[in-house]
């Protein structure tokens, strides 16, 4: 097996080693597996209870016990075997998804197992996450980062597109119970995958100051701290995050309230199709070489996607935003992943990971709260028949349900096509490959 080493000169081999292929495949198709699952479970939820409440519930059941442990997890992922750490949590979720798969089987299932589920598999991720991106950090080769990234966003793009249909499908013919059993496969072979993987041991850390959770996060704070051009990408990128996290959000109900549940899955499709097109970019591309301000620009053509579909109704309009969207977003989010990889040291490759999961995990609801109030108490009102901004832009922009929303999408996306111009004339972004180094 040919593994990612280095070669008689000293440098690394500059491709994509059947390990990587192995943990690739994997992990793709338990990613399918995993999506399949959530769906029908989705439809089940809504059958069983028709409340809102309990979506809401089942987010924080997913999302909060993992955000706890991120500080920790980190951490433990550059100190210890991550082989090790990244089957645990494969046989964990295993088990879990086995005791679902047995309950639903015999009727014996319920709402709380579900969130205790959900908690236990919350946590796993929480290990998991740092572990796999330390992982491929080790066996990829610097120059295959950016086409690394695109593989597994290629991968995603795709069980996205196919996961809906199938499982509307698979749930008529073989139940939830069914499915859960496809999940099992799922896992399994994702568990053999990362057993055959040749993963290198993780160094031993002699003679470095002892670490825990909170000298950790110190650390990856001071490490952005000391590199100012860095710390300006950073935030840059999260703001970009926050603004799609309120998309994200937001956009079914935009849609909703003008069109179908026809029109929404035609939107959807059409931003899985963009989140596909940047993988397959990403494969044939690889990335930038080395860091250019000009990938910022694709948060620029995003802010003006997200201002041009919120200003209109149009399903074609509304479906090419959503492409383009999800073809910058996903892009963007491939090149700063590669750029990360090569200026954090390996040692501290899970750490940086833990502090970008938590951000990345924190805007989730961030985005869900300050849009949603923002959207249902302010503009939404506004634009109604009577209401003080219809009476200010009625002219130029149509008010309704929905429009309230969809003025909101234009401050936002017009916020960020300002804010990206900003950063593009912000000479410093230019000093950053002199200013932070490759550590890999």
């Amino acid at each position: 097996m040919m593994e990612y080493a280095s070669n008689a000169a000293g440098a690394p081999e500059s491709r994509l080693s059947n390990s990587f292929y192995l943990i690739w495949f994997g992990q793709s198709i338990s990613m399918a597996g995993s999506m399949l699952t959530a769906f029908a479970f989705g439809v089940w939820l809504f059958q069983s209870t028709g409340s809102v409440l309990n979506y809401v519930q089942l987010t924080l059941a997913s999302t909060l016990p993992g955000l706890l442990l991120l500080p920790w997890s980190g951490g433990l992922a550059d100190r210890y075997d991550k082989r090790t750490i990244l089957v645990a949590c494969d046989i964990a979720a295993l088990l879990c998804t086995a005791v679902l798969c047995m309950m639903v089987w015999r009727n014996a299932f319920s709402l709380w197992q579900l969130y205790a589920v959900q908690i236990v598999l919350s946590a796993g991720l929480a290990f998991q996450g740092p572990a796999a991106y330390a992982t491929l950090s080790q066996i990829v080769p610097k120059e295959q980062f950016g086409r690394a990234g695109g593989m597994f966003g290629a991968a995603s793009a795709i069980a996205q597109l196919g996961a809906p249909m199938a499982a509307a499908a698979l749930l008529g013919a073989i139940g939830l119970h069914g499915i859960i059993a496809i999940e099992l496969v799922t896992l399994g072979i994702a568990l053999g995958g990362l057993l055959l993987a040749n993963i290198p041991a993780t160094p031993k850390s002699e003679g470095k100051e002892p670490r825990d959770p909170v000298r950790d996060m110190k650390w990856a704070f001071q490490y952005l701290w000391q590199r100012p051009s860095m710390a300006r990408i950073f935030c840059y990128c999260a703001a970009g995050a926050f603004v799609s996290g309120v998309v994200i959000v937001l956009a079914t109900p935009m849609v909703l309230s003008a069109h179908t549940p026809g029109v929404l899955a035609r939107v959807s499709t059409a931003g899985a199709l963009g989140a596909l097109l940047s993988g397959v970019l990403m494969i044939v591309w690889g990335g930038p070489r080395k860091w250019t301000p000009l990938v910022l620009a694709f948060n620029l053509v995003e802010g003006l996607a997200v201002a041009l579909g919120g200003s209109t109704t149009s399903v074609g309009v509304l479906c090419l935003c959503a492409f383009t969207v999800m073809l910058c977003t996903s892009t963007l989010t491939a090149c700063m992943q590669s750029m990360w990889r090569r200026k954090v040291p390996r040692d501290r490759q899970g750490n940086f990971s833990a502090l970008q999961q938590a951000v990345s995990m924190s805007l989730v609801p961030l985005s869900a709260v300050v849009g949603g109030l923002l959207a249902h108490n302010v503009f939404e009102p506004a634009m109604r028949p009577g209401g003080w901004l219809l009476a200010m832009v009625g002219d130029w922009f149509a008010g309704g349900p929905g429009r309230g929303t969809g003025f909101l999408f234009l401050i936002f996306g017009s916020a960020l096509a300002l804010l990206s111009l900003v950063s593009l004339l912000d000479r410093r972004l230019y000093s950053f490959e002199s200013e932070v180094g490759d550590a890999i």
